[in-house]
């Protein structure tokens, strides 16, 4: 079964044409890389796919979802690393968590509840509460892992 599905996929910006006509599929369970020169257009598909970019035509699915027609099933069924996550560094671990969750229309019982899992996962409670300019390098990037969803991801997605 392919988890994702992505056919004649394309992106221009006014004159510029960002991504054209890409096609590729991914196995479940299969390691796929996304290898390209500097503007090749590896971050505005996955932007694509990530239902963060309307693709200009064709077509993808991610896990089932269609990316257009099913944005928040497709929201609901990956977990997004971003290329330059940003956090407030004036804001607390759990503050950064519930208003990413937020943004992406979690209800906050659910996302406190993925939250207190996450913590514990990446090590990270007994510093839930501490201002992330406070945090390492290392704590930061563990305070990135967002609740997006009320159930584990079924794909991670790097942005």
């Amino acid at each position: 079964m392919n988890i994702i599905e992505v056919n004649g996929l394309t992106k221009k910006f006014k004159d510029i044409l960002a991504v054209d006509e890409v096609v590729f599929s991914v196995l479940k369970g299969e390691i796929f890389g996304f290898l390209g020169p500097n503007g090749a257009g590896k971050t505005t598909t996955i932007n694509m796919l990530c239902t963060l970019l309307k693709p200009t035509s064709g077509t993808a699915t991610l896990n089932g979802y269609d990316i257009i027609k099913e944005k928040n099933r497709v929201r609901d069924s990956i977990g997004l690393v971003f290329q330059d996550p940003s956090l407030d560094e004036q804001l607390t671990a759990r503050e950064n968590l519930e208003f990413h969750a937020l943004i992406y229309d979690v209800p906050l019982k659910v996302a406190r509840e993925r939250i207190k899992e996450v913590v514990h996962m990446v090590s990270l409670a007994d510093r839930i509460n501490d201002k992330v300019e406070t945090f390492s390098g290392g704590h930061e990037e563990k305070a990135r892992d967002r609740p997006r969803s009320s159930a584990p991801p079924q794909s991670a997605v790097p942005g």
